[in-house]
């Protein structure tokens, strides 16, 4: 018999390291933050030669300010808890960190390939892994309400929807505005390898059920 956790013990662990990390930021100067954003932050240049490989994992700590870490862990907080539940922690954690690593992995490869002048510019953030989490959260929920506003307008639809929907404004931006501050292709990047991985956990779990 299988047992589902009760208790989504590494989304708050994730959660909490990363408001700590950013209190510490706090604290830093600007030459300081600067100095560990370039140490811990994804450098396409860095990774595309072979080096660095660490901060593929320390960028998904690191934040810009305050909005970023906000809507970055609300978002955590608000679909991570149910997919670490249904799925289990060591799931859920390989399943986080993997769509954070891909999702650098492809944004280096991207900016370094199509855009080398831009290849020493860290990213830093744990949007890729949170894209990974927003794709799982789809497909396990697809007919759960999520609400999100258009301007100042509230607008109530499914899961599948809404996440679908901001999956597809995220090509459409790295489409249109492929040098903006924001890496798009790394939440491409993050939503496909959460689509994937959950898509096979929930193919095992229909095999244990059913035969």
């Amino acid at each position: 018999m299988r047992y589902i956790q009760e208790r989504p013990r590494v989304v708050y662990a994730i959660i909490l390291i990363n408001l700590a990390v950013f209190v510490y930021m706090f604290m830093l100067s600007t030459r300081e933050v600067v100095g560990l954003v370039y140490t811990f932050g994804v450098v396409p240049a860095l990774i595309m030669n072979g080096t660095a490989f660490h901060s593929l994992i320390t960028s998904m700590f690191l934040h810009a300010d305050f909005f970023h870490i906000f809507f970055n862990m609300y978002a955590l907080f608000l679909l991570g808890r149910d997919c670490e539940v249904v799925y289990g922690s060591k799931r859920f954690t390989l399943m986080y960190f993997l769509s954070g690593i891909l999702a650098g992995i492809l944004h280096s490869t991207y900016v370094y390939i199509l855009f080398p002048w831009d290849a020493y510019k860290p990213a830093i953030g744990a949007s890729g892994a949170i894209f990974g989490v927003m794709a799982s959260y789809a497909v396990s929920f697809p007919f759960r309400r999520l609400f999100v506003f258009f301007g100042l307008i509230p607008v109530a639809a499914p899961a599948i929807v809404v996440i679908f929907g901001l999956a597809l404004i995220q090509l459409f931006y790295a489409i249109m505005m492929p040098l903006g501050s924001v890496a798009y292709v790394a939440h491409i990047g993050g939503f496909v390898t959460g689509l994937i991985l959950t898509l096979i956990y929930r193919a095992g779990f229909r095999r244990y059920y059913y035969a």
